[in-house]
């Protein structure tokens, strides 16, 4: 039987014999528990804020935040607390950027109407906070929202419905880039790098038949406006199956791409979004993908 159709049609039977209705979600929870008994330092806010700006975070940074805070076992304090210290250290002229993105929909995105204004964000507890931070603006795009505040907060979100895909040069994923943004992942597994990464699909498409089989289906997507009116724009999205195996790009990298610390279990790492990206899309134009499926192998670079 493969991994897929095991997943697929026996894993809702374990579960529901069990009892549990979110096995990823337990496993973390048994995972912290296992953690605390190994790691033993406590930080707060400011420790950790500490090395995020040992890593090039400093007032006027643009900022991009994905976190996991099931993974901050010994951290003292609130996300409220670490919120508002990230923004005391950017100053009026930074910007902080989360994602946003709702939970998929269980019937389809066909018939769901996105609500910018209370629909929650799947991308964790701290998201979901800065979600509902007074002064925070949200982008309307369905698949891949993002929340941002600051001086950049609308150029970043206020055209994320007018791109082919939700990563092209109209994102603010891709415009973070251009903003030369720091991008953290905060508790996430090492070979993570965050949505960004996604830009290399979302503009290669133009360019080479691997790319472009990315993105095959125009999808209508709905959203409410503040009067109540739903609002409609098109995507194209893709079907097939992507598989990533992070490990080719990274060994890519330098120093200069991205870095790595820890404070007690927790792992900070941060990517410096513009020369990561580009140097990711000149891999990306030889066929060096992070995908494994689908393959770039059976493809011609040579011409491009």
């Amino acid at each position: 039987m493969g991994t897929a159709i095991f997943f697929r049609d026996v894993m809702p039977i374990i579960k529901k014999f069990i009892g549990i209705k979110d096995i990823s979600l337990w496993r973390k929870r048994w995972n912290k528990r296992i953690g605390k008994l190994i790691y033993h330092t406590k930080y707060d806010a400011d420790s950790l804020i500490e090395k995020m700006k040992e890593l090039g975070m400093k007032e006027g940074s643009v900022v991009c935040i994905h976190a996991s805070m099931m993974q901050f076992y010994n951290y003292i304090g609130s996300a409220e607390e670490l919120i508002d210290k990230i923004l005391s250290v950017l100053g009026p002229e930074g910007t902080l950027m989360m994602p946003a993105f709702p939970p998929k929909p269980k019937g389809g995105y066909d018939k769901y109407v996105f609500n910018p204004n209370t629909d929650k964000t799947a991308a964790g507890h701290l998201a979901e906070v800065f979600r509902n931070y007074p002064g925070v603006k949200r982008s309307l795009n369905v698949h891949h929202s993002v929340c941002a505040i600051g001086k950049y907060a609308d150029y970043l979100t206020k055209d994320h419905t007018n791109g082919v895909n939700c990563w092209d040069e109209t994102s603010p994923w891709f415009r973070i880039c251009e903003l030369n943004g720091l991008v953290f992942n905060l508790g996430l597994p090492r070979s993570y790098m965050g949505t960004f990464h996604h830009c290399v699909e979302g503009i290669l498409y133009k360019e080479h038949p691997y790319w472009a089989q990315f993105f095959t289906k125009k999808q209508q997507c709905s959203y409410r406006l503040p009067d109540n009116t739903i609002s409609v724009y098109y995507n194209i999205e893709g079907e097939l199956i992507r598989k990533t195996r992070k490990k080719q790009i990274f060994r890519y990298f330098t120093s200069s791409h991205w870095r790595i610390t820890r404070i007690s279990n927790l792992e900070i790492k941060v990517f410096y979004s513009r020369v990561a990206l580009n140097k990711m899309l000149e891999l990306g134009r030889k066929g060096i993908s992070a995908y494994y499926i689908p393959s770039p192998k059976n493809f011609d670079f040579n011409g491009k």
